[in-house]
């Protein structure tokens, strides 16, 4: 793969290198291919991380607490 300098002003490349994946506290210049590999990695919009299912103490969160419709209720009264 290529990487496309055609929006990068001359004097940036001059300057720097590419990184060919996100590095902590780098200067140099990163390719969209990089930033798109590096976030094809993360969860997706509609992917459910495995903790959010649980709490902290491993409790599985459907299993355990109770829902809002099973613990509040109302009386009319006219």
């Amino acid at each position: 793969m290529t990487t496309d300098t055609s929006k990068i002003p001359a004097s940036r490349l001059n300057q720097k290198s590419f990184d060919a994946q996100p590095q902590s506290g780098s200067d140099n210049i990163i390719s969209s291919g990089a930033v798109y590999s590096a976030l094809e990695k993360k969860l997706g919009a509609t992917d459910t991380a495995a903790r959010a299912s649980a709490d902290a103490s491993g409790n599985i969160i459907s299993e355990t607490y109770a829902k809002i419709n099973d613990v509040i209720f109302y009386e009319e009264t006219n």
